[in-house]
Formats: structure tokens, C-alpha cells, sequence
């Protein structure tokens, strides 16, 4: 007969001390599970009161005419940010929600979160708002590109301006096109 060769898993005391802790985890387990699945409470997980008081509802904002002074920013935006031509003069156009966290330094690099597009029309792009309030409004600027750019010849643009200690800045700048999804082959 071979002989077994020495170790752990060899000798028969510990093999039953392994077997009788695997049955006691699967024990503990179970019963965990029972315990949580089948057993768990049946009472109203929403424990906040009920209140008496009517619901604050949200007044909407006001409709105002467009100001001037936010088409003169987003027209300086588009003529320095947009177009990468002297892209210090657009830091104090830009909110914080565009610009974020950077650094007045890193700005003036140039690697800025500004989608740039080589506008043949960005002294005379028309404006066409789509809300204005007294604190932000929402405008689509259609730019044509100058030939020979190698871009799409018209793309519209999405800019959003808001209003900050009197000044209107860009908060907002998106392409409004979306790549074509083909079609499934017959």
C-alpha cells in the first residue's frame, strides 16, 4: 500500500475539523439569509412624517427682452474663445460652470473646455433666443466655416450665458448636431 504523503489535508482530524466548519459557515449563512430575505420587516420603509403644510412650488422665472449686453458677450465669446484668437480676452467672458476649476494660467494656454470652430461669420452670426430671463437666457448661433477648414460648412451652436454680479458670462457652448445613426441592413 503507498504510503500518504504528510500534511494538512491528510490527516483525518483535520479534514473533520474542516468539514464541521464549512457545515457551521453554511449554517450561519443560511440563517443570514433567512433572516434578511424571508424575514425582513413588513413595516413602512418611508419613516419621514407627514406634513400639513401646503408644497413650496417653484415660481417660474420672468420672460425679459434680450440684453444687448448678453448678445455683446456672446459675441466676444465666439469672436476670442470659439475662434482661438486672443483667447485671454475671453477669461473674463466664461462662468465658472464652463471654465470650471482651471486656473487663469492653464486658460491662457489655450487647451480650453471650448468646443473651437473656424467661424467665417463670427462678427455677424445671428442670434435666435430661445429664452431670456433676467438671470440667464439660451441662444442658437449658426457659424459657417471658412473654406477650405475641413469641417462641417454650417454647424449650429447651443450658448447659454448667465448672470453674475451685474455682468452676463458664457456658462454654456455645444455643437447642436448629433452623428447620424445609420441604418440596419436589410
Amino acid at each position: 500500500m503507498p504510503r500518504q504523503a504528510p500534511g494538512f489535508f491528510n490527516s483525518p482530524k483535520n479534514q473533520k475539523r474542516i468539514l464541521i466548519g464549512s457545515v457551521l459557515i453554511f449554517v450561519i449563512g443560511a440563517a443570514a439569509f433567512i433572516s434578511l430575505v424571508v424575514f425582513r420587516g413588513t413595516g413602512n420603509a418611508f419613516t419621514s412624517p407627514i406634513s400639513t403644510n401646503p408644497a413650496q412650488l417653484i415660481k417660474p422665472e420672468k420672460k425679459v427682452p434680450v440684453s444687448p449686453q448678453a448678445l455683446a458677450t456672446a459675441r466676444k465669446f465666439i469672436e476670442t474663445a470659439v475662434l482661438r484668437q486672443n483667447v485671454d480676452a475671453a477669461w473674463p467672458l466664461v462662468h465658472v460652470d464652463l471654465r470650471g476649476r482651471m486656473t487663469r494660467k492653464s486658460w491662457d494656454t489655450g487647451n480650453i473646455p471650448v468646443i473651437d470652430y473656424p467661424a467665417n461669420n463670427a462678427k455677424d452670426a445671428q442670434f435666435v433666443v430661445d429664452y431670456s430671463y433676467q438671470t440667464s437666457m439660451l441662444a442658437e448661433v449658426d457659424l459657417v466655416a471658412k473654406k477650405g477648414s475641413g469641417v462641417r460648412p454650417h454647424l449650429d451652436f447651443y450658448i447659454g450665458l448667465k448672470k453674475k454680479d451685474g455682468k452676463w458670462l458664457v456658462s454654456y457652448w455645444e455643437p447642436h448636431w448629433r452623428p447620424p445613426v445609420p441604418l440596419a441592413p436589410n
